[in-house]
């Protein structure tokens, strides 16, 4: 199966993936690997539709850039698409509203998840993985369209709240979106905006997701390795953060998402958790609540009813 893994640390780690241990994973993984950091606001990203390699583990250890205060890798055991293409290798990654998204994916979607519309975005390979991550910055573009004629309806910047995974009300919402989305098939999945990581597990508990909370010491070097995997840290101050794996990258420590759970990490810490709700896997729709009162002089096209005057709040 594919496997997912992704950090989230309060500062900027150096980080390697020890070769042995994870061209040992890879044996069963062997269609693409992949690793996506953000040095800055822009993204970074090294993948190959081939098995994890000697000198592919030789180069990261010794890239200077490879620092960041969040990562996502993955890697594939192809379900869709012909023979392994770098098209089709994850991390996906795409821009909306002059953010860098990264998006990974376990699992398999089908049936009529392949006939929704895409709008903008669209996929350069063949896979559901990549078809899905479009859906989803659709999804994601949609709503900061509407957050942005509230905040212009309350004269305040709506810049201030584009691209970005964010407040508590987009959260929950992206939650719903995750739900339904799993009833296409099985789906874990990372995504990323260069400031928050989004965690999503299976809501049938498909395969296994888990994390770990991580402290680091100052100079210190910390190791997490078990039979298969090993994955070196190491911070100069003081700092903090949560890892997430398919499998746990060590023998005590972690704990498992649970079916349907939605974390939201962010500076190193678990900044949101929703888990499902059985019944909770219809399309998602936006709150009913009262209107958002229009600017003065703003054509009525603009005063906007389906969102919580609150959701133009905390969204970067």
């Amino acid at each position: 199966m594919c496997e997912l893994m992704g950090m989230c640390f309060a500062k900027p780690v150096m980080a390697s993936v020890s070769i042995q241990a994870f061209s040992q994973r890879s044996q069963e993984n062997a269609d693409g690997w992949g690793l996506a950091w953000y040095p800055d606001r822009a993204l970074a990203m090294v993948k190959q539709p081939v098995r994890w390699s000697v000198q592919t583990n030789q180069f990261l250890e010794h890239y200077p850039g490879l620092l960041s205060s969040i990562y996502v890798a993955h890697v594939r055991q192809r379900t869709t698409g012909s023979a392994p293409t770098h098209a089709d290798t994850h991390p996906f990654a795409r821009e909306l509203n002059g953010r860098d998204y990264c998006f990974a994916h376990n699992g398999t979607l089908t049936g009529e998840f392949w006939q929704r519309p895409l709008g903008r975005f669209k996929p350069i390979g063949a896979t559901d993985s990549e078809y899905f991550f479009c859906l989803l910055l659709a999804e994601l573009e949609s709503f900061a369209h509407v957050t942005d004629e509230i905040a212009e309806a309350r004269h305040t910047d709506p810049a201030q709240n584009n691209g970005r995974i964010g407040a508590e009300e987009r959260w929950r919402w992206l939650h719903r979106f995750l739900l339904h989305m799993n009833g296409y098939g099985r789906l874990n999945c990372i995504l990323s905006d260069g400031e928050r990581l989004l965690v999503y597990h299976d809501m049938h508990g498909w395969k296994n997701l888990t994390y770990r909370n991580v402290y680091l010491q100052q100079d210190a070097e910390q190791t997490f390795g078990d039979a298969t995997v090993a994955v070196n840290l190491q911070a100069q101050p003081v700092n903090h953060g949560v890892i997430v794996a398919t499998n746990p990258l060590s023998i005590e420590g972690w704990e498992r998402f649970s079916a349907g759970e939605m974390k939201i990490l962010c500076q190193g810490n678990v900044a949101f958790s929703a888990r499902s709700r059985l019944l909770e896997t219809k399309e998602p729709a936006p709150p009913q609540t009262e209107p958002v009162p229009a600017a003065p002089g703003a054509p009525r096209s603009s005063v906007l009813t389906g969102v919580k005057a609150n959701a133009v709040h905390g969204l970067g």
